[in-house]
């Protein structure tokens, strides 16, 4: 949604993974669009192809071996791309080939893992891009449950207005609810698991 795309786009990514993104940008500028691919590792490419064969998606997607952070893009492909996403170690590398593949006005989306690597791809953007933005992917999962609560305040906790009733006091000094409720609590889950990651948009300027 951020990076903007629309069927007819065309889309440059690095690298190519498992090929997961890469068949949900395709989806996305289907049917008149492309995304073009590239990942430096030959195996891993040349599975990715296959799975895209398999799925029928070969005619949206080309992949192709090429170390984006030490080569660049392609200069086919100069001033072309509606959008660029970049899912590599040392992002600020491509960073300036990103801008000279876009089109004016086009969107680019870096995606690490770690603050440090944010942190110094944003310098690199500022110097072509504009509108730069990262968000933290972390999803906090609550636990909702039901429980039971001791009501001390009478009849609905004294909202409707009347004065709380005089409750029972035990022989330790303590006072007896007057009731046990039922409500539903939501707390954080105690275990967190695998890790956060950061997703970092801009704008060529």
């Amino acid at each position: 949604m951020y990076l903007e795309v629309v069927p007819g786009c065309l889309v440059l990514e690095s690298g190519t993974g498992s090929g997961s993104l890469t068949t949900s940008l395709a989806r996305a500028v289907a049917p008149t669009g492309h995304v073009h691919t590239f990942d430096f590792h030959e195996q891993r490419a040349g599975s990715a192809r296959d799975d895209f064969e398999r799925t029928g998606l070969s005619s949206l997607i080309s992949v192709r071996v090429r170390d984006i952070q030490g080569e660049g893009f392609p200069s086919e492909f100069a001033g072309l791309a509606d959008a660029v996403f970049l899912d590599l170690p040392q992002p600020w590398l491509a960073i300036p080939s990103a801008a000279e593949m876009l089109k004016q006005d086009g969107t680019l989306c870096s995606f690490s893992p770690c603050v440090e690597q944010v942190q110094r791809s944003c310098e690199t953007l500022q110097n072509s891009f504009t509108d730069i933005r990262t968000f933290e992917v972390l999803l906090r999962t609550y636990e909702v449950r039901e429980g039971k609560m001791e009501n001390l305040n009478g009849d609905n906790n004294g909202s409707n207005g009347s004065l709380p009733c005089k409750r029972r006091q035990r022989s330790n000094g303590s006072y007896a609810p007057d009731s046990i409720v039922s409500s539903v609590m939501a707390r954080p889950c105690g275990e967190a698991r695998g890790h956060t990651d950061y997703l970092t948009f801009a704008r060529l300027k």
